[in-house]
């Protein structure tokens, strides 16, 4: 320990390793070897209770301190992972915004590699360049080695391996030359960057009259010197992928840079492609797929200066690029922005932080915008860009609603029902290519015994098994955990041997349609068949290189994709998400439907659409036929307001979890009598409805029970000390339970 401050000034830091309700500064002393390498920002080893060595965030630097007896800083990490101001200020953000603790936010802003090698990582490998000493005295006697790399090498500069492997110089005879001064050399750090190499295509980027006029208006917001907001909502198919792209290049010219945000990774390679065929390696992409080492590298590079354009799934939004001139989010409505874990931000929040603190352009982009960012388009706060043309000749598709009771009454009762299995076939005459679908990947939604009604669930969640097919082998799988078993012979429950598999997925209807066409050419697309590396971006080539007929899929179909030769989009059951008991349940149906309906007819052929329902009457299946947003937007939004709903109100989800059940239940009690107490008492002033407590609608995952308190409130700056406090007083949690908050989630 030391005693007063003599020998170094003081840093203030917050521990990476507490909980929210510990989360607070702490002082530590900077001992003199340290003086010149710590910062604000900076990331350090300090020694915390009991002696332990805990990684410190430095958010302040003091020149006294109000206690005697400080410990010292024990180590400094590397530089290239301290946080500038504005990653500072983004972590600070963080932590208020959606009441997560420092360490969480500052996990979620750095790589998972850099946190763990920070202060002993291994030496990183580098690649040496070397280039002519203008002006250097040639000696008289050279090898011939030395001779060939000189006049290899002539004006211009040439990396060691390069020289090695096309003129056979050792890197003997190169340091020799270095050390007589004739070269000079200087190192670089190699970077992993699995799109590295790809090929560099010609801008042949012509945009009609109407999205140049879309690409004047943003680029002029975005070169405006003044943080701003827009939304660039287009039919599908209108092009708007050329209008970000026009706008990204007057965006890079001005000297600024831009992250581009897609909400799949099946997305990624699509957007990679064409944008590393323009700016080649001064892209860099992240996303859950890469390893922890590429992610690394991609930071690294990023903070190197090495790329002017990042692009990404949700996390991408956190890369440490300077000058940032314009951020877009593609597909803006979809969910995957939202975080379901610590922190639970909205990519939109940390995109609008990021845009006002850089003087940028936020863009959102949609042919289904959310209602709250349409809201805001409507009312001014987001600058509103519409397309209302498709691109070039592509018209929008012809749309059949076909009756699935007319098939049900004549005893059909498949999948592929009689209109859409007639356009397949038409399809498959005229050698034209098939998008179909499905909501659920597997090959049956559950199964059940016939005699008692006993589901088959899953031991650690509280949620039915699926059944899956792989070759010979038949098994039950949890969607939720992984848990997987074999098909039993036998009902658990009743021991009857009547089993009955019920419902159908993605597995199911790519094994119909093969035998209905055992000569069709078909893919699958779904989270089963896109386990490995990179295989999202296999199965998209293949097909959009017409070497298959059908593709079949989840929502990674739906939505960004563009196939010249697919004429025909099936889905399979228009309503399987129409009925759920949220209150988005027809907005996001919408948007489905509306997305996956654009697939087709996107070139010079015309497209058909097929939309299988029990519900042909339904406004939402209506509109979506029609790709009529503005007129599902003014029913949608009218309810939403007579309801008092987002964008009308917030919502804030307090949840409980834990693996022991009465644990959970005490807590939940316990947490909804404080908060009861606190709203009638302190906070009178805060108008809301409280909700629950209530099970959560899965109550069991992963072995861990899940209740909820809802609250329908305004998100303001009383609510969020009200959250705060109840943070504080239970963050700790109760035994085996723990309580969390999520402001807006993705779902009720």
């Amino acid at each position: 320990m030391y005693e007063g401050l003599s020998g170094g000034s003081v840093a203030r830091v917050r521990i990476l390793e507490l909980p929210f309700s510990a989360d607070k500064t702490y002082d530590y002393l900077i001992p003199p070897e340290f003086a010149d390498r710590i910062h604000i920002g900076s990331l350090a080893a300090v020694a915390f209770g009991a002696s332990k060595r805990r990684t410190a965030l430095v958010i302040g630097i003091a020149d006294s301190s109000e206690y005697d007896r400080l410990k010292p800083i024990l180590d400094v990490a590397d530089e290239r992972f301290s946080l500038d101001p504005e990653l500072l200020g983004l972590c600070m953000f963080l932590r208020e915004r959606t009441f997560c603790s420092t360490g969480e936010a500052v996990q979620t802003i750095i790589p998972g590699g850099a946190l763990s090698s920070l202060y002993h990582a291994k030496r990183d490998p580098v690649e040496r360049y070397y280039r002519l000493n203008v002006g250097a005295d040639m000696p008289p006697r050279l090898g011939s080695a030395a001779k060939r790399a000189i006049e290899y090498i002539a004006d211009d500069e040439c990396s060691e391996t390069e020289l090695r492997e096309n003129v056979q110089v050792s890197s003997s005879v190169l340091k020799n030359l270095v050390s007589k001064g004739i070269l000079t050399m200087r190192q670089k750090e190699l970077f992993r960057n699995p799109y590295a190499g790809r090929g560099r295509v010609t801008d042949n980027n012509i945009l009609s009259a109407e999205q140049t006029e879309a690409c004047n208006k943003l680029t002029e917001l975005a070169l405006s010197g003044e943080p701003k907001a827009a939304l660039l909502y287009g039919v599908t198919g209108s092009g708007k992928t050329r209008v970000i792209k026009a706008v990204i290049d007057n965006v890079i010219a001005s000297g600024r840079s831009v992250i581009v945000l897609v909400p799949e990774i099946s997305l990624t390679g699509q957007t990679v492609e064409l944008f590393c065929g323009y700016f080649g390696e001064r892209v860099a992409v992240i996303h859950s797929s890469l390893s922890e080492g590429e992610r690394l590298d991609a930071w690294k590079r990023i903070r190197a200066h090495e790329v002017d354009v990042v692009i990404g799934t949700r996390s991408a939004i956190f890369a440490p690029l300077d000058n940032l001139g314009m951020i877009v989010i593609d597909e803006e409505q979809e969910h995957t922005y939202k975080s379901d874990m610590n922190p639970k931000y909205h990519t939109r929040d940390i995109a609008r932080y990021r845009a006002a603190k850089n003087n940028a352009l936020m863009l959102l982009a949609s042919a289904t915008p959310s209602l709250e960012s349409f809201h805001k388009a409507m009312t001014g706060a987001y600058s509103l860009v519409t397309l209302r043309e498709r691109y070039g000749n592509a018209v929008l598709p012809d749309v059949i609603i076909a009756d699935l009771r007319a098939d049900t009454a004549k005893g059909k009762i498949t999948p592929i029902g009689a209109v859409l299995q007639s356009e397949i076939e038409k399809n498959l005459a005229s050698g034209e290519q098939t998008i179909l679908f499905v909501s659920r990947r597997g090959y049956n939604n559950f199964v059940s015994c016939q005699m008692c009604g006993e589901v088959i669930t899953c031991p650690h969640c509280s949620v039915s098994l699926t059944y899956h097919r792989h070759g010979d082998n038949d098994m039950l799988k949890c969607h939720y955990c992984g848990y997987t078993t074999s098909v039993p012979d036998l009902c658990p429950e009743c021991s009857s041997p009547h089993l009955s598999r019920k419902g159908f997925g993605t597995q199911l209807v790519a094994g119909e349609l093969a035998g209905l066409y055992p000569n069709a050419r078909i893919l699958r697309l779904d989270a089963d068949a896109t386990a490995g590396k990179f295989s999202h971006e296999a199965i998209l080539t293949e097909f959009r290189e017409h070497r298959a007929d059908i593709l079949i899929g989840t929502q990674m179909v739906t939505k960004g994709h563009n196939f010249p030769d697919v004429t025909l989009v099936g889905v399979i059951n228009a309503d399987s998400a129409l009925y759920l008991d949220d209150f988005r349940a027809t907005e996001r149906t919408f948007a489905l439907l509306t997305q996956v309906i654009g697939r087709a007819g996107r070139a010079d052929k015309p497209g058909r659409a097929v939309l299988q329902t029990y519900s042909p009457d339904n406004d939402t299946i209506i509109f979506a036929s029609g790709q009529d947003y503005d007129s599902f937007y003014k029913g949608a939004i009218k309810l939403r307001q007579q309801l008092v709903f987002p964008p009308f109100c917030d919502f804030v989800l307090l949840g409980i979890s834990g693996e022991d059940e009465p644990d959970v239940l005490a807590l939940t009690l316990e947490l909804d009598k404080r908060l009861r107490e606190l709203v009638a008492g302190d906070y009178s002033d805060l108008p809301m409805y409280i909700f629950g407590p209530l099970e959560a609608p899965v109550y069991k995952v992963n072995n861990s029970y899940r209740m909820r308190i809802i609250l329908k409130c305004a998100l303001n700056k009383r609510l969020r000390e009200l959250i705060t406090q109840l943070m504080c007083e239970f963050s700790k949690g109760s035994g085996k339970a723990a309580v969390s908050v999520d402001l807006n989630p993705s779902s009720i």
